[in-house]
């Protein structure tokens, strides 16, 4: 028997309204090895970039003056039920945070692969990000719309304050005295001085998603997925210098390490645009695979990477001529990625399969894949490099890899038991 293909005509219906059709579906479908595509009309952006961003394997297909969404139920674990480890950072004195279940962070010590401590945090903590310093952590909290600023001397709550409605990414500028979050929702920016004071309110674009500053301070970039551009803003005042065209669905940027360009990765026309700091126009497009969502440079600004969410892999470019070099295939659904310290490794999140793959950096080929926790995402490095650690949010787990022998060396429940000291 073939497998079956449901069609369904969602096109009346909201965007909200029609990404809940396609969850039902694939809660009624699942194990079944069916297809359900969907009439949506209208470029489907948010909803789209929404059930690519929870795990979900769907693809956009356009014809016939319509738009799809091709679902398919089998093809990938999704992120859904409990809010578990999904993003993790590392001190430099090697202690490791993660956000967990009821609305905490954990304090773990990367020595010893121990939770020290919890911290409460806002409702939903979802992301993390530390001052350069590492004086400072800042917790998105999605649920109760504000910031939890920790005090990392004491890992003690300072502030919480307040931001626009679902915070996404918090960005630190490089100075760590701005601390950028943008709200979807609101449309807009919110920035935050070092201990949560309210800056400024910065209006930008649909959809807004993950801001980055440059290394060297100048310009704040936020993409905006619906609206397909770029907000530039002005690090000095938080002024919106201008707005930038760009490929469709922006969601990430990277900026490189002199802080000459910024590439954009657009999820919908799977590319990434190259715009210059210089004016802020954009100068090149570099082709990548479907879903293009995370960009990265590697460290000596040599190499470009893409995270494909649809395609499976990553797509590599020299930065000198932006021209492709490498398409590395990686596991089911790469939702994040970084390089190591020494610039050795690429640990690529296989958040649809539960594993873990381990790149050589400069062979552009992989050399291993992992079994994790459950819905592995955010990754990040003990001092020295010689250790990652991946949060993986369903099982509530960070799990800790060798880098040298390529194992994965513990699964550390995040919500679990202090450690006696």
């Amino acid at each position: 028997m073939s497998p079956q293909t449901v069609d369904l005509d969602l096109a009346a219906l909201t965007p909200d309204q029609q990404v809940a059709r396609l969850k039902e579906q694939y809660v009624a479908l699942r194990g079944k090895g069916a297809t359900v595509r969907a009439r949506v009309d209208a470029l489907p952006v948010r909803q789209y970039i929404s059930m690519l961003e929870r795990g979900y394997r769907v693809v956009l297909e356009r014809g016939d003056g319509a738009s799809y969404l091709v679902l398919h139920p089998d093809g990938s674990t999704p992120r859904v039920g409990m809010r578990g480890a999904h993003s993790v950072v590392s001190h430099h004195d090697g202690r490791v945070y993660s956000n967990t279940t009821e609305n905490r962070v954990a304090v773990i010590d990367g020595s010893t692969r121990r939770v020290i401590k919890h911290i409460p945090a806002g409702d939903d903590p979802s992301h993390l990000e530390l001052s350069h310093d590492g004086r400072r952590l800042y917790v998105a909290n999605t649920g109760s719309n504000n910031v939890t600023v920790i005090d990392t001397t004491t890992d003690t709550v300072i502030a919480m304050a307040s931001t626009g409605r679902r915070p996404l990414l918090p960005c630190v500028a490089p100075n760590g005295t701005s601390v950028y979050l943008p709200s979807g929702p609101d449309k807009s920016v919110t920035v935050h001085g070092a201990d949560g004071e309210l800056r400024k309110t910065v209006p930008v674009g649909l959809a807004p998603h993950d801001i980055a500053v440059s290394p060297d301070g100048r310009w704040a970039y936020q993409p905006n997925s619906a609206s397909h551009t770029v907000t530039v803003i002005d690090c000095r005042d938080y002024s919106v210098a201008g707005e930038v065209k760009v490929g469709l669905g922006p969601g990430h940027i990277a900026f490189d390490p002199e802080s000459r360009f910024a590439y954009v990765a657009n999820t919908v026309s799977d590319d990434v645009t190259v715009v210059t700091t210089r004016d802020h126009g954009s100068v090149a497009t570099i082709p990548a695979g479907q879903g293009a969502h995370l960009p990265t440079i590697s460290p000596d600004g040599c190499y470009g990477y893409v995270a494909n969410f649809v395609s499976d892999d990553l797509t590599v470019w020299d930065c000198r001529n932006h021209r492709v070099v490498a398409t590395i295939a990686v596991g089911i659904y790469p939702h994040f990625f970084a390089i190591s310290p020494d610039g050795k490794w690429v640990v690529v999140s296989n958040t649809g399969e539960s594993s873990i793959c381990l790149i050589d950096a400069n062979a552009h080929e992989p050399r291993s894949r992992l079994a994790v926790g459950g819905a592995p995402a955010h990754v990040t490095f003990s001092p020295d490099g010689e250790w990652a650690f991946v949060g993986c949010e369903s099982s509530d787990e960070v799990a800790v890899i060798d880098l040298r022998r390529g194992v994965v060396v513990e699964l550390i429940e995040a919500g679990g038991a202090i450690a006696l000291q």
